[in-house]
């Protein structure tokens, strides 16, 4: 009474499969030994010793115990694999997929510096590999990814449904990999893949999602339309998988796309990919085609949201641009997206860093992630960005959440590992900076801020070669990345006690900013290094007036008991935008205490 169905009948057949395995198994080990030991002759069977060789007809029996071997191991596999493939009824797991019942989400746990997660990939979870493109003009590869992105995009809505980045699924684009290699890299449990080509005005989109672990194919449709219908066909790729991964709640549909002008969709599937390479000149030149999307295209909130998103990262990844005159223009375009699409995440996360950095509110701040999150809760941005506040207000514990939680979201992007590392420089856990910063700079050589928090480690830990070996080796184009090589002489300097050529190096990154070419910010970080909270505060001063709030990264600006007897850098503090956010830090446990050289050891 009580159990399962068929879950005796099961068990006992699994039993039979088992014992036929172990019968045959012994049977094979005990002809083998009478085979080595005894020879069958025209005469009978004989001890091998007694039979000379003119009598044996060894090489015919061999041979038929050769084929006696493969047949026995044909059967063992055959076995093995009824054992593993017959059904148990009533077991959860055994039935057809599409009956399984959808499992609940684990809370985010924290991000490891192993390669594949030690935690088994969720059964919900799914990556988007880039569409191969079939046509016959190489220049529309950027529309199969951009069709390929926006499925993932249409995903990341369905609740408690786990997928995988674009960043990190888009690493595996033109290599010859098995899909369960690639899952388990991305620690998903499904793959889609496909092909789109592009003829004229037609357009045809083929689309398979596939059980990792089988290979199994659990869906797969070609769909022939008209290009106009693009966007209808995505919505209906991500429902047909969202009805595989049983992730609709009561048969609730998700919302459809919005349809827009196709000129202006081309311009913004271009854009998208140059914003996630946060690399200068792929900002600048998606700014300029989102811009030209939404020329054509007045509303156009997706490409709202994502402009307000390039124009919001810049200044760490460029001083082409004042930080307050990007931050202003995040705002701007942020505002419009959300005055037509309220919950769009890249728009509220985008904003969110506004209102933290410019206006000085993190509570502000912190409620607009929040409704980012709760209206898409595997958007990456909205994570990363939740992450990033906690982390200036000194909530490790929140910051230390969803950090990881982007970090297993998108495991192959250089970004996210640097901002985890970041968290770990804070909890003065500099093993896991390095651990973190090793593995962005695999993913991308130049990334200057993962070179950037290797340097904190490295200056914490004492590690004067490795410090030496950066300020040897310093990626080109660091000085867009706030990491000047000018920066990373005065450390080395500190770190050898050489007092003098660190105030020079000082003095010569303070002319720098007063000619517009360096930040305010970055001296002051420099400063604070050097102990020299007067020149600290004096640069902290100017980029308030700047507008400037990329200071709110706490690591080297902490609060005011740094430095109590500094008037500089007290005036700073006493500014109402500082003293409302050094409050929230106290409040928080944050520690004040920034590592000298060689004051924490491993």
């Amino acid at each position: 009474a009580g159990g399962r169905p068929g879950a005796g009948r099961h068990q006992s057949a699994r039993l039979g499969v088992a014992g036929t395995v172990l019968l045959a198994t012994l049977g094979f080990v005990a002809a083998v030994i009478v085979a080595w030991a005894y020879e069958v002759t025209p005469e009978g069977i004989k001890r091998e010793k007694d039979v000379t060789r003119d009598e044996s007809i060894t090489n015919q029996t061999a041979h038929k115990l050769d084929r006696l071997t493969i047949a026995l191991v044909i059967v063992g596999i055959a076995v093995v694999a009824a054992d593993r493939l017959i059904p148990e009824e009533g077991v959860p797991g055994s039935e057809p997929f599409s009956q399984q019942t959808a499992d609940k989400t684990d809370e985010p746990k924290e991000a490891t510096g192993t390669r594949a997660s030690p935690d088994p990939a969720p059964e919900k979870s799914v990556a988007v590999l880039p569409f191969v493109n079939m046509s016959s003009d190489p220049e529309q590869e950027f529309f199969s990814d951009g069709i390929s992105e926006e499925i993932l995009n249409v995903l990341t809505r369905i609740p408690n449904l786990k997928v995988a980045a674009r960043t990190s699924s888009f690493q595996f684009k033109g290599q010859n990999l098995d899909v369960d290699e690639i899952a388990m890299k991305l620690n998903v449990n499904h793959i889609l893949e496909g092909s789109v080509r592009k003829a004229g005005n037609q357009l045809r989109i083929t689309a398979q999602l596939i059980k990792a672990e089988s290979g199994f194919h659990l869906w797969s449709e070609t769909f022939d339309r008209e290009l106009k219908d693009v966007f209808a066909i995505q919505d209906e790729i991500a429902n047909a998988i969202a009805v595989e991964l049983r992730s609709r709640l009561a048969g609730e549909a998700l919302p459809a796309s919005a349809t827009v002008d196709l000129a202006a969709y081309d311009l913004y599937l271009r854009a998208r990919g140059l914003v996630a390479t946060r690399d200068q000149a792929g900002l600048f030149q998606a700014i300029d085609l989102l811009q030209q999307a939404i020329a054509i295209e007045p509303d156009y909130a997706s490409a709202m949201g994502t402009l307000a998103k390039a124009y919001m990262v810049l200044p760490w990844f460029s001083t082409q641009v004042a930080t307050g005159e990007s931050r202003e223009n995040a705002r701007t375009w942020a505002e419009r997206a959300l005055a037509i699409e309220p919950n769009n995440p890249d728009a509220l996360a985008a904003l969110a860093i506004v209102t933290s950095e410019s206006d000085m509110n993190p509570e502000a701040a912190l409620e607009l992630v929040r409704r980012a999150v709760e209206a898409n809760p595997g958007d990456i941005a909205a994570n990363n960005f939740y992450g990033d506040l906690a982390l200036r207000t000194g909530d490790l514990e929140t910051a230390l959440i969803y950090e990881s939680k982007a970090v297993e979201l998108d495991p192959l992007s250089a970004v996210h590992l640097t901002d985890l590392g970041n968290l770990y420089a804070l909890k003065h856990d500099f093993t896991r900076v390095l651990e973190m910063a090793e593995r962005a700079l695999e993913l991308n050589p130049g990334f200057g801020q993962a070179t950037r928090i290797q340097l904190i480690a490295w200056f914490a830990l004492g590690d004067i070669e490795s410090l030496e070996s950066v300020n040897s080796n310093l990626p080109p184009g660091t000085e867009n990345v706030r990491l000047h090589p000018l920066g990373v002489a005065l450390n080395l300097d500190i770190a050898h006690g050489r007092t003098e050529a660190a105030r020079l190096k000082l003095d010569e990154l303070k002319n720098l900013v007063m000619t517009g070419e360096y930040s305010p910010i970055s001296v002051a970080f420099n400063a604070v290094l050097f102990k020299d909270f007067d020149t600290a505060g004096e640069m902290l001063l100017m980029a308030l007036e700047q507008n400037d709030g990329t200071w709110t990264y706490p690591f080297f600006v902490r609060l005011p008991e740094q430095a109590p007897e500094s008037e500089p850098w007290q005036e700073f503090w006493s500014q109402p935008g500082p003293q409302r956010l050094a409050k929230i830090r106290r409040r928080n446990g944050l520690d004040p205490h920034v590592p000298g050289f060689g004051e924490t050891v491993p």
